[in-house]
């Protein structure tokens, strides 16, 4: 039964990565852009998830991971060595002590608690962005973060490769066969039934911290992208409501499924683009139409097509 439903799986990965390698054929910047926009998106709210669903923690500062990677980028890219490649390994790999510490420090309380602390240390980076002016720019932020060193990611269709590569697959395949692998059971427990864990012979704050610096890590991705993508960052994207952006997505999309955030991804972008042009109230209509969605699909639109999935095939509500 479980067989059925993981061919189910592979091949939503492979319609996924054949669809998403077509785009650039259409020709259109515009288009190009947004799936670049909708990948790194995807990428975000993977990376949350991880720790959202699968963790069971709710975390209200995730944006400290995006932007730690972005800046990271920037800096990196801007005053040591002008090379796109290398100033996103650097903004990954900035991400792992920073993981560490916040994580140390405040995954020794759980729901509320660990939310707040999450918060707190996303608004303290937040702080120093805009404060470590001869740094970071302050609020005017890091332009002209450069896109050509060991490869040339000038134009829109080499960059689009270069972000499908590495979203498509070093993060979204790899994740998924991470998350149904031993380590991924593992982590699965520790939201499932955190009490029986340490029967198994694993610490519970060991595997939150593991759980933590995985989803910091592919969130750093995200911002890295697209701090590259977007040649010019600011402090915004490490303030707190930008943390709510791939909860929002997940909800939209669906925590319980893997491909929940991507779908969320997908609907949260054409939303976005197509209220933006009331430029009064954009806003508005979007949170409207977000409440909607969540309120009139509470498993996510990836559950609506799954009981859709259901009734045309019945035979397949055993399977989950």
């Amino acid at each position: 039964m479980k067989k059925k439903i993981k061919i189910y799986e592979i091949f939503v990965l492979i319609f996924l990565t054949v669809t998403l390698l077509l785009v650039p054929l259409s020709g259109d910047r515009f288009y190009i852009y947004l799936a670049c926009m909708f990948l790194i998106y995807s990428v975000y709210a993977i990376g949350f998830n991880i720790l959202f669903h699968y963790g069971r923690l709710l975390s209200f500062g995730h944006a400290m991971f995006f932007a730690g990677g972005a800046y990271a980028t920037a800096l990196f890219t801007l005053r040591i060595y002008s090379d796109p490649v290398i100033g996103f390994l650097i903004g990954v790999l900035a991400s792992l002590p920073l993981a560490l510490i916040v994580g140390f420090l405040s995954l020794r309380h759980t729901r509320i608690y660990f939310a707040l602390l999450t918060l707190a240390f996303s608004m303290f980076l937040y702080t120093l962005l805009l404060k470590l002016r001869d740094i970071t720019g302050g609020s005017d932020g890091l332009v002209g973060i450069p896109k050509k060193g060991i490869l040339d990611l000038s134009s829109p269709i080499s960059y689009y490769y270069f972000i499908y590569v590495i979203s498509v697959l070093f993060v979204i395949i790899p994740v998924y066969f991470l998350l149904n692998s031993r380590i991924g059971l593992i982590i699965k427990a520790l939201g499932s039934n955190e009490e029986r864990l340490p029967f198994t012979g694993y610490s519970i704050l060991n595997i939150r911290l593991l759980t933590f610096i995985i989803s910091g890590i592919i969130t750093s991705v995200s911002g890295s992208l697209y701090a590259i993508l977007m040649g010019v960052i600011t402090p915004e994207i490490a303030y707190w409501t930008y943390s709510a952006v791939p909860l929002v997505i997940t909800l939209i999309g669906g925590s319980n499924y893997f491909f929940g955030p991507i779908l969320g991804a997908l609907v949260y972008l054409i939303l976005t683009t197509l209220f933006a042009r009331f430029a009064e109230f954009w806003q508005l209509i979007l949170g409207i139409a977000i409440m909607a969605v969540v309120l009139g699909f509470k498993g996510g639109m990836a559950e609506m097509l799954t009981e859709l999935l259901f009734k045309i095939k019945p035979s397949l509500r055993g399977e989950v």
